[in-house]
């Protein structure tokens, strides 16, 4: 994904300055033998007219029809390349116009597809039962990982983490199609994720033509009492941290991905959060990406990142996992969106002192539309 800052929607891509054709070598060459043509034939013509040059009729029948035959082919030689110029250069100014438009549609599909992810600041601010945070970077223009978090109701909250397969347009597409499925679906379904992912992906499925598929893990809080109910369908495992405990990864039961058979059943499963708790969640971009000798970050070294400060804030644990993979893949190029989400649970009590911490004329600056955070 691209960290280049995007441009107000409908504003066109400044197109690159032309520089000044180069002139075709075959029409320079064509002009030099329609003009030695000319030249031999009115010399031959001017000798004749002097005198100096005696020959026959039938000589100088051929000489000149020779030359008016060879000039004829210069000139419809140059002709032809002349036109053939003229083509290439259409074909130049067309192409950078297609360029230019199609980058300016790219742009403004980039903002929608921001648009549609959480990025009010801060998300909640009249809860004060937990924090969280997310994070996404596409690997191009256009990233086919997704994330939401939403109140369902006045006691529970929805969170959503989700991988397309696949990157740029299509991929876009469907992820965006997939998250407004699943978000209406997480508000008028039950509290039972399992039964909100078989209602998504039989949704899914049943106009999948192009046979892309989806791995989620739907989670939903029930903020009252700290009870996480979860589903998982072909994703990554979460990390948990229990209070005063380290990050450990958490191996949940797998459904199938979704929009491959309609007919899959899923499975619910529940954690017993307690002030203090942490749950972390990622796609396979942060343990997939690599360093110049294609070796993996992997669990292990993202654990390890959420370890060196685990009672950090959610904002600062992702930051830690996204600085921890800038290092270890150094100059690599960015080959899987990157998508992160912490939340912090606190319970009925509240974050400790956060009425004391909480200032309402103050709210972080988004430094990179690429890059959403979110904190509560």
């Amino acid at each position: 994904m691209s960290d280049t800052s995007a441009q107000l929607p409908g504003k066109a891509v400044p197109a690159k300055e032309k520089k000044p054709e180069k002139e075709i070598p075959a029409v320079r060459l064509a002009s030099v033998i329609l003009f030695a043509a000319a030249f031999s034939a009115l010399a031959v013509l001017l000798l004749l007219w002097a005198g100096i040059l005696s020959v026959s009729r039938e000589l100088l029948a051929g000489i000149l029809i020779s030359a008016c035959i060879l000039f004829l082919c210069a000139a419809l030689f140059c002709l032809f390349l002349m036109q053939r110029k003229k083509a290439a250069a259409r074909e130049q100014r067309d192409e950078e116009k297609n360029v230019e438009r199609l980058s300016t549609e790219l742009e403004l599909a980039k903002n929608i597809q921001n648009n549609m992810l959480p990025s009010i600041y801060p998300a909640f601010p009249e809860r004060k039962e937990f924090d969280v945070y997310a994070r996404t970077e596409p690997a191009k223009e256009l990233g086919g990982d997704f994330f939401d978090f939403q109140m369902i109701d006045r006691e529970h909250l929805a969170l959503i983490i989700a991988d397309v397969a696949g990157k740029g347009i299509p991929a876009a597409m469907f992820m965006m199609a997939s998250k407004i499925i699943i978000a209406n679906l997480a508000k008028n379904r039950s509290h039972d994720p399992a039964r909100i992912l078989k209602a998504v992906n039989k949704q899914i499925g049943a106009n999948n033509q192009s046979d892309m598929f989806v791995t989620l893990w739907l989670g939903i809080l029930d903020l009252s009492t700290g009870l996480l109910s979860a589903a998982n369908a072909g994703h990554e495992y979460p990390c948990l941290k229990h209070k005063e405990q380290p990050f450990r990864l958490l191996k949940d039961p797998h459904g199938l991905v979704l929009g491959v058979m309609d007919k899959t059943e899923y499975r619910s499963y529940d954690i017993q959060l307690v002030p203090g708790d942490t749950l972390f969640l990622y796609t396979d971009g942060v343990t997939e990406a690599v360093n110049a000798e294609m070796t993996e970050f992997g669990t292990e070294r993202m654990v390890e990142a959420l370890n060196r400060n685990p009672e950090a804030t959610v904002a600062q644990l992702v930051d830690h996992v996204r600085d921890s993979i800038t290092s270890f893949a150094g100059d690599a190029p960015q080959a899987d969106d990157i998508t992160m989400m912490a939340l912090r649970y606190f319970g009925e009590e509240g974050k400790p002192g956060q009425a004391e911490e909480t200032d309402p004329d103050q709210q972080p600056a988004q430094s990179d539309p690429s890059i959403v955070k979110t904190e509560a």
